[in-house]
């Protein structure tokens, strides 16, 4: 992807033979972060051990049109080491520094174009791109390149290391408490401590990935790093807004220079305290509690997920609903049934029906009459999901939907009618005819008629219907008109 801040890309291009998004500048300070596999802990003395690992850090953004490949790459060794149970980390850090192109990447931070700009250094390159793979801080190259980042892995997985980590992390309110331990390492090296949402996926709006459905796995959401970090110790985290424990996890990993010398992940568990709850009667993390006591609700960004083009994503979500069922999973069911892929459509048909004991097939008009006779107990979460949907379509129903909680209508009622935005084109400054060569009307068909200073125009139904809206000059006057 090209920079408008430099005239050597093309140049670069040639010499290199990668392609990516290029930005100038690798000057900046940050730290760095990433994702696990398995701790690396003997439990059976307590004590750490080193083992040896691949840790891969890819440097992407949603406003590139470069980088859905190098994120689909990683989704595949991410993937492929779970399966074969290597320990392999990975970690997606979306920078910002694409942002200006006309699509803000909702997962960007300005730290990862910083961390991203701390490599550059050491590769002693004068400018960063996207999509950047680096594994175990020591190599790098185009993140899409599959035979390059397969190479690297297994290069990376024959290393020893004399460094090990562990980690932990249980979530309380809105804070996550991380402990980790580590041996191996120096006060010169440093403990980075990364929240990492599991999965993601988003409908870009605009700039140069405009209206395509993007999915990403192991999305850097927060990291701190650790300096003089001795043999052990704590970190706090800030939960995210909507933050459900199943849905990310911990990574801990210790650095020396640039260089990753060990890793490990884990999962986030509930606090036994009891949690805050609102005066609407919902526990303060609504996403990940229960309308009712004693029973989960899961959170609606899995509804969303159904909109990937993931299938594990998608059979897992809908695993998930069918073994913690709620009545108020119907609206969403029904509103992303309609926008999902053939293939899966039907597995959510089946479990509306199960779950609810009525049979419309797929007569979408019948199951929201049905819906709507129902007493409306909303999921907590209903608002943002409606708002995440209808922002796919325009991102200015962001504001319609900012404050769902006081709404007096019902949410499941409200339903998009239209096109998308600039869906229909307008019929601008057509080209005229005179009335007696117009053969294409018949004597009975309808015609919009304007005169304006002595110019006067026809617009058929018929072409008109086709348009909603024309723009012509009449009579020297700019005219707009809405059928």
């Amino acid at each position: 992807m090209k920079n408008p801040f430099t005239s050597t890309f093309a140049l670069w291009v040639i010499i290199t033979g990668l392609t990516g998004c290029l930005l100038t500048s690798a000057s900046g300070s940050s730290s760095i972060a990433t994702n696990s596999a398995a701790p690396a802990q003997d439990k059976s003395n307590d004590k750490l051990t080193p083992r040896k690992f691949a840790f891969i850090e890819l440097f992407t953004s949603e406003g590139c049109s470069s980088c859905p490949s190098a994120d689909k790459n990683l989704e595949r060794i991410a993937a492929s080491a779970a399966a074969a149970g290597k320990e392999v980390y990975t970690l997606s850090y979306h920078v910002d520094y694409w942002n200006y192109l006309g699509w803000k990447d909702p997962y960007s931070d300005p730290s990862f174009s910083v961390r991203q700009r701390q490599y550059g250094r050491k590769f002693e390159a004068d400018r960063v791109y996207t999509p950047q793979m680096i594994v175990n801080g020591k190599t790098e190259f185009v993140g899409s390149n599959q035979k390059l980042s397969d190479r690297a892995v297994k290069v990376a997985l024959s290393e020893d290391t004399k460094s090990a980590v562990s980690v932990n992390a249980v979530v309380q309110a809105d804070k996550i408490n991380v402990n980790w331990k580590a041996t191996g390492i120096t006060a010169k090296d440093v403990v980075n401590v990364v929240l990492v949402q599991n999965a993601g996926q988003q409908k870009v709006g605009r700039g140069e990935n405009a209206r395509r459905n993007l999915t990403h796995v192991n999305i850097v959401r927060q990291f701190k790093t650790v300096e003089k970090p001795g043999a052990a110790g704590e970190v706090q985290l800030d939960a995210p807004k909507g933050f459900a424990p199943s849905e990310f996890h911990v990574v801990a990993f210790t650095q020396s220079g640039d260089a990753v010398t060990s890793a490990a992940k884990s999962k986030i568990i509930k606090s036994k305290k009891r949690s805050k709850v609102s005066k609407a009667g919902f526990p303060t993390s609504i996403q990940s509690q229960t309308q009712d006591a004693g029973r989960k609700l899961i959170s609606e960004q899995r509804f969303l997920d159904l909109l990937s083009r993931n299938p594990q994503l998608i059979n897992n979500t809908i695993a998930q609903a069918s073994a913690n069922w709620d009545i108020s999973y119907v609206p969403m069911l029904l509103e992303v049934t309609r926008s999902m892929p053939e293939t899966h459509r039907a597995s959510v048909m089946h479990l509306l029906e199960n779950k609810t004991g009525q049979s419309f097939g797929r007569d979408f008009d019948k199951w929201l009459q049905w819906s709507w006779k129902q007493e409306f107990k909303p999921h907590p979460g209903y608002g943002k999901f409606k708002s995440a949907i209808y922002q796919s379509i325009d991102p200015r129903f962001a504001e319609y939907f900012r404050e769902t909680e006081n709404a007096t209508i019902r949410l499941d009622e409200v339903r998009w009618g239209g096109v998308r935005r600039d869906g229909i084109p307008p019929l601008k400054d057509p080209r005229m005819l005179a009335a007696k060569d117009a053969h294409y009307l018949a004597d009975t068909d309808v015609v919009f008629g304007i005169e304006l200073n002595g110019d006067a125009r026809a617009y058929p139904k018929r072409i008109l219907a086709w348009h909603e809206m024309f723009k012509d000059t009449i009579g020297g006057e700019s005219v707009c008109g809405v059928y």
